[in-house]
Formats: C-alpha cells, sequence, structure tokens
C-alpha cells in the first residue's frame, strides 16, 4: 500500500516534471521561432544592404566610367571618320590614266602599275622572226633618177676588180639658188614678185619643222643658218608669212577632209583645252567681231576633233561649250554613229553613240582598288568591279577574235548572254551598294556609275552591237596628242590667228599620215597648187 503512494507520488512528481518540460520546450520553440524570424529578417535585410551596396558601386562606377565610355565612341566616331578621310584622300591620289578619267599628261612623276592584262604569249620576239637591219632602199636607182637621192662612190681599191661594198646612207644640205627667166613685159606669177624670194623647198620644210616637228621660230632660224652656213638667215616675219599662205591654200584640201568625214558611218570626236593669249569674240548673231587678249595669263580655249581611220580635221572655239560645235558645222550634218568620251553635249547629234568603254574599265578599276582599301578587314563583296571589268574586257576580246576571223557581227546567242550578263552584274551591284553606309568613301562614286552603265547601256554596248564601233576613243585621243605636245614644247599660242592656222594645218598634216602619203612631197603640190587628197 505504502508502496503504490511512494509510486503514485513519483508518477505525479514526473507528470508535474513533464508538463514543466513541455512548457519549457514550447517556450524554447517560440524563442527559436522568433530567432529564425529575426535571422530571416537580418539576412533579407544583409541582402537587401548587399544589392544597395552593388547598385551604388555600379551607379558609382558607370558615373565614372560613363564620359570615359562616351569619349571612347566620340573617338571611334573620328577615327573612322579620318579612317575613311585618308581612304578618300588615298583614292584621290592614287587616280591616274589607269583607273580613271584623266589623261596620261596628268600622271606627272608617279609610277603608274601596268594594268595590262598578261597573255599567253611569251616575252620577246616571235619564234622564226628574222628581225630587221639597215638596208638599200629596192627602188634606189629610181630615186637617183627622179633626182631624190644621189649616189657618191669612195673607191679604196687601187683598181682593183675585186672588192667588197659597203654603203652609208647620209643628208648633205646645199643653198640653191635658182634662177628663174621670164621675156620682158611678162606678167610675172605672185610667187615671184619680189626679186628674190625662198622657194617651195625651204617652205616645204618650214612646214613640216614648225606642225610635225614642233621646233619654235627662233630655233628654225637658227637650224637654217646652221645648216646652211650662215647664207639663209630666214626671219620671224617670214616664218610667219609663210605660215599664213600655206593655212590659206589648204581650203580644198581640208572640205575634202570634211567631206570623208561626213560620208562615213562612224567618226570619233572629242576636246581637249589649249592655252592662248588671245580667244575670238562673238556677237547675239554668232559671227566673229574680233578677238581679245588676257593680260598676265592665258586663256583656255578649246580644240576639238572630228576623227575616223583616214581623215583628222580639228577645230578651235573660245570655250568648250555646245555653240563651238554649232560654229564647227560638222556633227549638226553627221548622220552616222559618234564615238565619245561620255560628253553629253556630244548625245545631241548623230544617230547612235559609242561610250568609250575603255574610260569605263578605268573607272572599275579605280572602284575597286577604293573598296578594297575600304573593306579589306570586313567581309564585304569587293569584287563586282573588277567582275564587271572582266565582263567588258572578255566581250572586245570575243570580238577581236571575231574580227580576225573575218566576222563582221557577233553571234546573235553569244550576243545576247553578253548583254544578260550585263543586267546581272548590274542588278548585283544595286545589291552591293545597298549594303554599304552612304557615308563610306566611294559609295557616291559607286552610285553615280552604276546609274550612269544603266542610263546609257545602248551606248556602252554598241561596241558588240556594231562591230564597227571601237571599243575605245583612242583614235581621237591619239589625235589629240599632238597638240598637248605643241603645247608641252611651246607654252601657249600667242594670237587666235596663230593658233586658228595651227588646227588647220595640223588636221591636213595627221591626214597625210593616216593615209601613209608622203609628208614633203604632198606639201610640196600644196604650193604648186595640185590637189592631194582624193
Amino acid at each position: 500500500m505504502f508502496g503504490n503512494i511512494k509510486l503514485n507520488k513519483k508518477i505525479a512528481e514526473l507528470t508535474i516534471e513533464n508538463t514543466r518540460l513541455k512548457k519549457d520546450n514550447e517556450k524554447m520553440r517560440i524563442e527559436n521561432a522568433a530567432l529564425r524570424k529575426e535571422n530571416n529578417e537580418l539576412k533579407q535585410e544583409m541582402q537587401q544592404m548587399m544589392s544597395n551596396l552593388d547598385q551604388r558601386i555600379a551607379e558609382a562606377v558607370e558615373a565614372a566610367v560613363a564620359p570615359l565610355r562616351a569619349e571612347i565612341a566620340k573617338k571611334d566616331a573620328e577615327i573612322e571618320k579620318l579612317e575613311n578621310e585618308i581612304i578618300r584622300l588615298k583614292g584621290i591620289i592614287n587616280k591616274d590614266s589607269s583607273n580613271s578619267s584623266k589623261p596620261p599628261s596628268q600622271n606627272g612623276y608617279k609610277k603608274v602599275p601596268n594594268t595590262r592584262e598578261k597573255s599567253d604569249r611569251p616575252s620577246g620576239g616571235v619564234p622564226g622572226h628574222q628581225g630587221h637591219r639597215l638596208q638599200l632602199p629596192k627602188n634606189m636607182k629610181e630615186l637617183v633618177e627622179q633626182g631624190k637621192a644621189e649616189i657618191e662612190v669612195i673607191d679604196y681599191t687601187n683598181g682593183s676588180q675585186k672588192y667588197v661594198s659597203r654603203w652609208e646612207i647620209d643628208l648633205k644640205v646645199v643653198t640653191v639658188f635658182r634662177e628663174y627667166r621670164y621675156e620682158l613685159g611678162a606678167e610675172l606669177p605672185t610667187e615671184h614678185y619680189n626679186e628674190v624670194s625662198y622657194g617651195t623647198n625651204l617652205k616645204t620644210l618650214t612646214i613640216l619643222l614648225s606642225n610635225e616637228g614642233i621646233i619654235a621660230e627662233e630655233r628654225l632660224k637658227e637650224l637654217y643658218k646652221s645648216i646652211t652656213h650662215g647664207i639663209i638667215e630666214i626671219s620671224d616675219g617670214t616664218i610667219d608669212k609663210i605660215i599664213k599662205q600655206f593655212s590659206e591654200k589648204l581650203d580644198g584640201e581640208l572640205d575634202r577632209i570634211r567631206e570623208d568625214l561626213l560620208n562615213g558611218n562612224v567618226m570619233n570626236t572629242d576636246d581637249t583645252p589649249m592655252k592662248s593669249t588671245q580667244r575670238a569674240v562673238y556677237g547675239v548673231d554668232g559671227k566673229e567681231t574680233g578677238v581679245e587678249t588676257a593680260e598676265r595669263t592665258t586663256y583656255n580655249v578649246c580644240v576639238r576633233t572630228h576623227s575616223n581611220e583616214q581623215s583628222t580635221l580639228y577645230t578651235v572655239n573660245p570655250k568648250k561649250d555646245k555653240l563651238g560645235i554649232e560654229r564647227d558645222g560638222i556633227l549638226p550634218k553627221y548622220i552616222g554613229s559618234i564615238v565619245h568620251d561620255h560628253e553629253k553635249k556630244f548625245y545631241g547629234y548623230g544617230s547612235g553613240h559609242g561610250t568609250c568603254v575603255g574610260h569605263l574599265v578605268r573607272e572599275l578599276t579605280g572602284l575597286h582598288e577604293t573598296q578594297n582599301r575600304l573593306f579589306k578587314k570586313e567581309a564585304h563583296s569587293t569584287a563586282w568591279a573588277a567582275e564587271m571589268r572582266g565582263l567588258l574586257s572578255e566581250m572586245n576580246r570575243h570580238k577581236n577574235n571575231d574580227i580576225a576571223q573575218g566576222k563582221k557581227k557577233c553571234d546573235g546567242e553569244k550576243l545576247s548572254e553578253y548583254i544578260n550578263s550585263y543586267d546581272k552584274m548590274l542588278a548585283e551591284g544595286w545589291e552591293d551598294l545597298a549594303s554599304q553606309n552612304k557615308n563610306t568613301p566611294g559609295y557616291d562614286t559607286f552610285r553615280v556609275l552604276l546609274k550612269r552603265m544603266q542610263e546609257y547601256k545602248e551606248s556602252y554596248l554598241l561596241f558588240m552591237k556594231n562591230y564597227e564601233i571601237p571599243f575605245t576613243n583612242n583614235l581621237s585621243e591619239r589625235d589629240l596628242r599632238a597638240c598637248k605636245t605643241k603645247q608641252k614644247v611651246s607654252g601657249c599660242f600667242r594670237s587666235w590667228e596663230g593658233i586658228c592656222r595651227y588646227v588647220r594645218i595640223r588636221s591636213f598634216v595627221s591626214t597625210l599620215k593616216k593615209r601613209s602619203i608622203d609628208l614633203y612631197d604632198a606639201i610640196n603640190l600644196v604650193w604648186l597648187g595640185q590637189p592631194v587628197l582624193d
């Protein structure tokens, strides 16, 4: 009994202790929950503080770096602008006769690279070619009989009948005093009005040396004095008079040159500025009213050539304008095809136009060089200009092969293939242009070139559609080269009358050379009043 009471008391004590422990445990759980909550709040607060700290650090860094970034962006833009300007200036500096429409005379001392396509033929002479050496003319006896040559014999044989001959070809200058006798009271010819005058041979030589040889009057006087041992001392006025007289005698020859040009199917034309201290002045009616003289400077007058394979006619006008073309009276009357360098004033004349493709090829070369410099670090197509240039060159090779084989025109299917390739290349060019920034160097050049090739497609491809039309306008440029050489030597013309005489005589001389007519004999015939050109 006593044991049960003691057990019950122990159980009661344990129950009370258990209750107390439960309460302590509950209190600890509540405290633990509070601590956890507080811990979570502290963690969130710490995270918020760290986030705010990161944001403040980022804002501080951004505030410090932003001006630097702006400055770097500004410098990058300036660098890009300067690089583009360098490319643009390099494009200008590198322009020459091989990659633009600049003439060779403006190349200066710059070494121009050879842009010709390499052929399959080896360099040097062709195998089997015998070569040439100085030989006696086959018609030597006829020349002697005609008085055009003499034979002199220098004998070192001491009378031996067996000998070896060696020949020299030389010149001998002998002054001839030629006397003409007329009956007393007879009517004398104009050229013998004075008691003593210069003969036809000297006049012919004067024309040749002054126009073709480009020898100035002062040097010409010295030359005559030297080679005649001081016998002939011709004056400036006499030389001017000889040139004037010869120019006036060329009216009929120039008319025949003009007729040949107007009757031809193709005419090449081009013009160039020439320096003169005088130029003509025209009234409102288009008639010449006089000349004006420059003071301490020169005028740029315009010399224009009208050419074909047989004839050349030069004209000169005060300005390079359409009024000059009308005054020339050649292109307004012409009904054939005109070949020129895309001079818009020429498109108003003739029935067709062959625009010089040689100039276009050089422009494509320049564009290709510019794009290579501009896009060399980017994955951008720079091959368009080179491919278009290759297409045009391939057309010209095909045409030359056809002509060599005696063909008069291009095969229709092949021609259509070339035209389609041209159109396809133009479309690809416009796509390339659309991918470029408008501010990049060469953009406007590319755009203008594409537009011109599209608008004047017929003119650029006329050389393939009509085999009489040449690939280039080199014929006119060659004809003008003599004029530019004259200016390099002389500097300028001193009078309007002087340049007018020059172009008249040059027209005749150039035509003689094209027709392989002996210059000396032809000029002599003009002095004698006999026609030369058929």
